[in-house]
């Protein structure tokens, strides 16, 4: 794999150099690709082929001054918004690093030329926006100085090929990483099935459980912190202002590319165009390598005592492992009225002998089974719900309906299913 450096040859553009040539040197590269794309819609002929042979000095000129991998300059003569994308995809390459070449914009504000707009919701690789090369250089060239990086955490595919591309980075040297997530309280507290105390304020148990989930999901914890944050407005300027407050270095965030135009989503766009850090792109279709896989630690089974339903148990006792938790779940209608002590203890019994896992029932009460499961498998930190199935179909699934077919619906978490013969 190779890293392609985008350059306008511009003092911005050698520091994105620089910071690509050290992360070449880090991951061992032989190889970095230079490219320097000239617009031919730019000039009549006479100053094109003038600008051709300046540029071409200017660019080797560039090439030679790094010291360690082999700079392979490429000028070309093409549209710049689509010419670095064929680049990269030419020479399979693994990773772009442009320079955050700012532009005023409403308000005053910087924003993204159009060409790394461009680059950034078309490229199908991950892409570094450079604002700031001194942090990268110092984490390239030194084991002592961590790079600070906030990783922003949704639902979405981006954001779970981020989580593999920032291990991937602390493979090469240390990383501080923040997790951040952007929660409103009305929405968390429907997932986990707890009341939101405030729709304005921050809520410590909201916190809590999503502090613990994003530990969870990123799978290390050592030089790691969880920084929920309510929302009140867009959930790009809390990323940007979260950045701020935690001193990053750098903003990694999956890009929310649509089809057709092309088009950054709102919350990537906001966070590419508005933070002071340098960021980094990862789309929902590049090929990054999985590090760590998902451990199941945690399971939740319900039943409903039923001899189908029961045999469901045995199954999330064999997905944890020893030490693991298995939370045995019973849930009722409201204002039935069921001996609490007698159930609980049918639900303990149902534990496979000898299993040294660590074994909780609970006794639930709701009105949807399936609502119900899926909140209290998120309240408990469940990696799994294992469930029976009755099988029912045609009329009868019209009108009973499938507690197990609407959990599939009601949570993002992976569910067992046992069907009958």
């Amino acid at each position: 794999m190779t890293i392609i450096c985008g350059t306008d040859l511009s003092d911005a553009s050698r520091g994105a150099l620089d910071v690509a040539a050290a992360l070449a040197i880090l991951r061992g590269d032989s190889e970095l690709v230079l490219v320097h794309v000239i617009d031919p819609e730019a000039g009549g002929a006479a100053t094109r082929e003038e600008s051709i042979d300046r540029a071409r000095a200017e660019l080797d000129a560039e090439a030679a001054r790094i010291k360690g991998p082999i700079v392979r300059s490429e000028l070309i003569v093409g549209p710049p918004h689509t010419t670095l994308i064929s680049v990269a995809d030419t020479e399979a390459s693994d990773l772009i690093v442009i320079a955050a070449r700012s532009t005023p914009g409403e308000g005053g504000h910087l924003r993204l030329g159009s060409t790394a707009d461009h680059v950034i919701a078309r490229a199908r690789v991950p892409v570094i926006v450079v604002r700031d090369p001194a942090p990268w250089l110092a984490f390239a060239q030194s084991t002592s100085r961590p790079l600070r990086v906030l990783l922003g955490i949704d639902d979405s595919v981006a954001c779970d090929l981020g989580i593999q591309w920032v291990h991937g980075l602390r493979k090469r040297g240390p990383v501080e990483v923040v997790l951040g997530a952007i929660y409103y309280p009305d929405d968390a507290a429907a997932y986990y099935g707890v009341h939101a105390e405030t729709l304005v304020d921050r809520d410590p148990e909201i916190e809590r459980l999503l502090s613990r989930d994003l530990i969870r999901r990123f799978g290390v914890a050592e030089r790691v912190s969880a920084k929920p944050r309510r929302g009140l407005g867009r959930i790009g300027d809390h990323v940007v202002e979260l950045a701020r407050e935690e001193a990053v270095d750098v903003i990694v965030v999956g890009t929310g590319q649509k089809t057709g135009l092309d088009r950054l989503g709102s919350v990537s766009s906001i966070i590419v165009n508005d933070a002071s850090q340098s960021i980094v792109c990862v789309p929902p279709n590049a090929a990054i390598p999985t590090l760590t896989v998902p451990a199941v630690a945690s399971a939740l089974v319900a039943t409903d005592l039923s001899p189908f339903a029961n045999r469901a148990v045995p199954y999330a006792f064999g997905l944890t492992p020893e030490g693991g938790d298995v939370h045995v779940v019973h849930v009722i209608k409201d204002g039935a009225e069921v001996d609490d002590a007698e159930l609980t203890r049918a639900l303990y019994a149902l534990a496979p002998v000898g299993s040294k896992r660590n074994v909780s029932a609970h006794i639930v009460r709701g009105e949807d089974a399936a609502t119900v499961l899926a909140q209290t498998a998120a309240r408990l930190g469940a990696d799994v719900i294992c469930i029976a199935s009755h099988g029912r179909s045609g009329i009868t699934r019209a009108l009973v309906g499938s507690v197990a077919d609407r959990l599939l619906r009601a949570t993002r978490k992976p569910v067992l299913v046992l069907r009958p013969a």
